[in-house]
């Protein structure tokens, strides 16, 4: 075989083994930075789930913190409860005494 052209095909078995080698390697890394953007896509939504939560559990507590005591807000429904009976018996009271100023 001529040397020129066993040399001319080492070059080119070299250059194509080199190729696959760079192909494979630029795969490999478009896989990995796929991954990583999917990986950080997870983590802000998690990041923005989170101050979420944090947001409405602060609601929650500054909602606490005004809400009426629960004694509080029985004795207000049954003094509303007993308007009606009281002006009927104001009502009655002053049908009562038609002299009175």
């Amino acid at each position: 075989m001529n040397p020129l052209r066993q040399e001319r095909r080492f070059r080119f078995g070299f250059v194509f083994l080199l190729g696959l080698v760079v192909a494979g390697g630029s795969a490999v890394l478009v896989k990995r930075w796929q991954e990583y953007a999917l990986l950080r896509a997870e983590r802000d939504l998690g990041r923005s789930e989170l101050r979420e939560e944090e947001r409405v559990l602060a609601e929650n507590a500054r909602l606490r913190a005004i809400q009426i005591p629960t004694a509080d807000l029985e004795r207000l429904r049954a003094d509303h409860a007993a308007l009606p009976r009281l002006r009927a018996e104001l009502d009655a009271l002053a049908r009562g005494k038609p002299g009175d100023p």
